[in-house]
């Protein structure tokens, strides 16, 4: 093998690819509407990479000095510094950015990270909607290429060794490959992306042994069918849909072969792939990949709404500066520079050792969720209906849409008096931990009548779920029959399955059962989204350490909730009936409370707006000298 091998020349073109490559993930990530297939930038990447590392071990087994040792030291010298450094420092900013389950997971990814072993929980070929919070998902196609930069060389020693030719060898490999990928799966349309990459490193590696140098006619045409053939892959072949799946996703690797194939001295490799500025940019190719996704995670999980064109710009910038710092200070020095090998190598191979035993540490340990705020421990361990319940008399007083009137219990209406009848739907019901709690304080001696129904408003004649009308003839026959001292209407008023046009006639009902006074009550602060989930989504904007916002301004707030408040405040008025908006309570200039203190662990509602029992506490003891300094 020895005589038919040949020793390829200097290719700086073949830099330029890699920029070609590397660039076009990187846009793809950061612009995925304008460069849809930049993620074929992997295959191109893989097919020089194949290329370049057969090229060289050929090269050196033309030298008796050849050892196989010091080559593989060497690939570890180029592949790990930079890894080690993104790893570490991916390890460390997640410590103050990343959630406990989300840096738990963080700790699998270096694991498998620092010891090339693949990511099953990684979806290979994509860096998929929603991985913002992985910020080592980039990581899954090292899996393929560090472990062929280690053992293709090997596997080219020995055919040296048994004089074997290398080009017929490492062809019955890549046949061998094919047939058994679609022998495994009859059924799939060809390569999926995990294959393709592998299949570009056996191509690469191919031309490397291919002796025939193509006729200097030919080069520019080659060279021009490659680029475009690369160019239809990045311009139209999106990784995120499933239709590329097959034979499509070589186009790349048949492109990039085909350039390659056509040699340095066409016009297309020696002027553009060749210029100073590609080949810049191919000498940082590498740091450049593994810095640019967990830049644009970090960056994601910092964002709100929509970031435009600003955030992408920036943490492609911070990528380009991070990996031509890291390639000028620390990747050359340790490959080229003076430092024992042998200490270079123990200490980088330590120190993988150290990162990926941190990573175990990290996922052990469930992401020491220890460093983050109780209150927001309590956010991600409590919620779901059970929470939002909690401390209700649900299905006794507070019926649901299956249960008719005759389900009330007889406690829901106490004989003491002055008596207290809350009547509305399951937002009523909410407060009555707050009515509990203000009778055990015994700071006010009073009875509570309690008839309440989810999606059922205290409004007479109205049907908004089967079973309301017939709640509501029950509950004001109670106030008839009891003749409360006070009544309080409650209900999520500006609730859009609610007809409120009766509301008038319902308080005239009242004032005829003889009710001296009538309180309408409005609004606590509404939501956009589940309280819980804003407080996450802000805390996660900043050092996990911090505390989730204590007040949040009305950007935050359902958008009717304001205008809602200040229709029923009117209504009353012409009623003449009272009025106390709940929202004059929790909120001020500064915004609306999300808690009832800064080290409070319970949110102000597990939902988007019933009240949770302590909020309901505070709430009901600031209502309870409206209610009754008042009661005759």
């Amino acid at each position: 093998m020895s005589a038919e091998a040949r020793i390829a020349p200097l290719r700086p073109d073949l830099d330029g690819l890699k920029a070609v490559a590397v660039v076009s993930v990187v846009l793809h990530q950061a612009f995925p509407d304008v460069l849809a297939g930049g993620f074929a930038g992997l295959g191109v990447f893989f097919v020089v990479s194949g290329y370049l590392i057969c090229s060289s071990v050929l090269s050196e087994l033309q030298s008796p000095r050849f050892s196989l040792g010091d080559f593989c030291a060497r690939r570890i010298r180029h592949l790990v510094p930079a890894l080690l450094l993104v790893l570490a420092a991916v390890l460390v900013a997640g410590w103050f950015l990343l959630a406990p389950t989300d840096y738990r997971q963080l700790g699998q990814q270096v694991v498998t990270g620092s010891t090339f072993v693949p990511n099953l929980t990684a979806e290979a070929g994509s860096f998929a909607a929603g991985s913002a919070s992985k910020p080592l998902l980039h990581l899954w196609p090292l899996s393929m290429w560090v472990p062929f930069c280690l053992l293709w060389p090997l596997a080219m020693w020995a055919l040296h060794r048994w004089h074997m030719n290398a080009m017929r060898w490492t062809f019955a490999a890549l046949l061998l490959y094919v047939l058994l990928h679609l022998a495994h799966d009859q059924t799939a349309a060809g390569f999926d992306r995990s294959a393709a990459l592998l299949l570009a490193l056996l191509v690469g590696a191919l031309l490397a042994t291919w002796q025939k140098e193509v006729p200097g006619g030919r080069t520019n045409a080659l060279a021009w069918i490659g680029a475009a053939l690369l160019t239809l892959a990045l311009m139209n072949i999106a990784p995120e849909t499933t239709s590329v799946a097959g034979w499509w996703a070589l186009l790349p690797t048949l492109g990039t072969a085909l350039l390659i194939a056509a040699g340095a001295s066409a016009w297309l490799n020696r002027v553009v792939l060749s210029s100073k500025p590609l080949v810049e940019i191919g000498l940082i190719s590498y740091p450049l990949y593994l810095w640019h996704w967990p830049l644009q995670s970090f960056a994601h999980l910092k964002s709100t709404g929509d970031p435009g064109w600003e955030q992408p710009l920036s943490w492609m910038a911070l990528a380009f500066v991070l990996a031509w710092t890291t390639h000028r200070f620390i990747e050359k020095p340790i490959r080229i520079g003076r430092m024992n090998g042998t200490v270079v190598i123990t200490a980088l191979c330590v120190g993988l050792c150290l990162v990926a035993v941190a990573g175990f540490a990290i996922h052990r340990n469930n992401g020491f969720e220890q460093r983050i705020p109780e209150l927001v421990r309590h956010l991600m361990s409590t919620g779901g209906r059970s929470a939002v319940v909690d401390g209700w008399r649900d299905k006794d007083c507070m019926l649901d849409y299956r249960l008719p009137p005759s389900h009330y219990k007889p406690f829901c209406i106490e004989q003491k008096r002055p008596l207290v009848f809350l009547w509305g739907d399951s937002h009523a019901g909410s407060l009555y931990p707050g009515f509990k709690a203000l009778k055990e304080s015994g700071r006010h001696e009073f009875g509570l009548a309690e008839r309440t129904a989810a999606i059922c408003p205290s409004v007479l004649g109205i049907e908004p779920r089967p079973l309301c009308r017939s709640i509501n003839d029950a509950n004001i026959q109670a106030i008839r029959d009891t003749k409360p001292d006070i009544v309080i209407l409650y209900s999520w008023w500006h609730n859009k399955r609610y007809d409120l046009r009766n509301l008038e006639a319902t308080v005239e009902q009242i004032q005829q059962a003889g009710v001296p006074r009538i309180i309408l009550l409005g609004a606590v602060p509404y939501w956009r989204k589940h309280l819980p989930q804003i407080l996450l989504e802000e805390w996660k904007k900043g050092p996990v350490q911090a505390l989730p916002p204590l007040r949040l301004d009305d950007v935050f707030l359902d958008p009717e909730v304001r205008r809602a408040t200040e229709i029923m405040r009117e209504r009353a008025q012409r009623m003449g009936i009272e009025f106390i908006s709940g929202m004059d309570f929790f909120c001020n200039a500064q915004g609306c409370l999300t808690r009832l203190s800064e080290d409070a662990t319970q949110p102000l509602s597990y939902d988007y707006g019933h009240l949770s029992t302590g909020a309901a506490a505070f709430y009901i003891e600031r209502l309870a000298p409206l209610m009754f300094n008042k009661t005759r």
